[in-house]
């Protein structure tokens, strides 16, 4: 029995080391640190970044870029003041709303990409796009390319595919009037969900409420036979094995005590999301992305009001209006192997891999 399980460790060594030796002619040099640890805070989860790029995109949009020279990870933050501007708007869309048959939870969203989504958000009339990032975790088919719910949402008040399950948190933003509240609720029922929000998603993670954090499980903590989603408490994120661990592409949000303002922090790796589960599974030293305690470290040193972790890794995208007009995108690793892409939404299609939801901020002015 030992000679058998040393041989299976073996052979998932050796299928580690053929895709990190892939995925090395995929996207050129690998942030490996021999001697370095996995647990260990990335360098950059703190507030300010040293080095960061600042800029101002948009009345009442401020853009902060760093890249971390350590393990060649890309940071973006981004913050909407609804107080400076109050054109601003936060909204989300869902692909599976106005597709050929509306709501009933499948959607085509591997080629409708965050281009396409931009292009048609804008011909819809919903204002100027300023920013658009990827929503809540979703379930999916690859080699269909079907996606459905996994939690319920709510488009402009009303609560969709509350039949499907909910699990952890929601979070979303109501309106009274031109003014948003960003809330985050555990476990809502379909009438909180349709009483507070305006938009929401569920299924998500919550970091820091109310100013505190709340409790991560532990890397080796055991959870025997528990089926997922594991069951979570109000004082607890919501674990995910293994996504809580590994260090990968991240997409969170945070929001102040006043809501005037809402943070957007798009964290992207260098390498794919299945090379960083297996070097979280051996420990070998592949150091780029984040984990989630350095996304509730990076929270906290910003003294954020609320925070939570929205779907990551390979789906991880966003993109946001430059100066010039076009839009530049953070692309999802599992259909690009670019780290950044500046597009012309409606003439360029690509890249596709799209998420089923997404968040958005426009000028409803315009």
């Amino acid at each position: 029995m030992a000679k058998k399980r040393l041989a299976i460790k073996a052979i998932s060594l050796l299928a580690l080391l053929s895709i990190i030796v892939g995925v090395k002619c995929y996207i050129g040099s690998l942030p490996i640190r021999l001697g370095s640890n996995l647990n260990s805070p990335h360098p950059m989860s703190t507030w300010p970044w040293q080095g960061a790029v600042k800029d101002i995109l948009y009345p009442g949009v401020t853009h902060w870029y760093a890249y971390c020279h350590f393990d060649g990870t890309t940071l973006d933050l981004f913050e909407f003041d609804f107080g400076s501007n109050p054109r601003l708007r936060l909204e989300l869309y869902d692909q599976d709303e106005d597709d050929d048959v509306p709501f009933d939870n499948k959607a085509n969203y591997w080629h409708r990409g965050i281009g396409h989504v931009i292009c048609h958000l804008s011909r819809n009339e919903r204002g100027r796009i300023v920013a658009v990032w990827n929503g809540s975790f979703f379930g999916y088919d690859r080699k269909r390319k079907l996606a459905w719910h996994v939690a319920p949402i709510v488009l402009n008040g009303k609560v969709h595919y509350s039949n499907v399950g909910n699990y952890r948190w929601t979070f979303g933003v109501k309106y009274e009037g031109k003014k948003p509240t960003f809330k985050a609720f555990h476990l809502p029922s379909s009438e909180t969900l349709a009483k507070e929000f305006t938009f929401a998603v569920a299924g998500v993670q919550c970091l820091i409420r109310d100013g505190k954090p709340l409790k991560l499980r532990p890397l080796h903590e055991p959870i025997g036979a528990m089926r997922q989603p594991i069951t979570s408490s109000p004082d607890e994120a919501g674990h995910i094995p293994t996504v809580d661990h590994i260090k990968t592409s991240r997409t969170s949000v945070g929001w102040s005590r006043d809501n005037r303002k809402l943070y957007l922090l798009v964290v992207k790796e260098p390498d794919r999301e299945a090379v960083s589960a297996l070097a979280l599974k051996f420990q070998v030293p592949l150091m780029g992305g984040w984990n989630l305690a350095d996304l509730q470290r990076f929270w906290l040193a910003m003294k954020v009001w609320g925070a939570v972790n929205l779907d990551g890794g390979d789906v991880t995208q966003m993109a946001f209006l430059t100066k010039d007009g076009q839009y530049e995108i953070v692309p999802p690793r599992w259909s690009s192997a670019k780290m950044r892409l500046k597009i012309v939404p409606c003439l360029d299609s690509k890249p596709q891999g799209g998420t089923l939801m997404y968040f958005y901020v426009a000028d409803v002015a315009e």
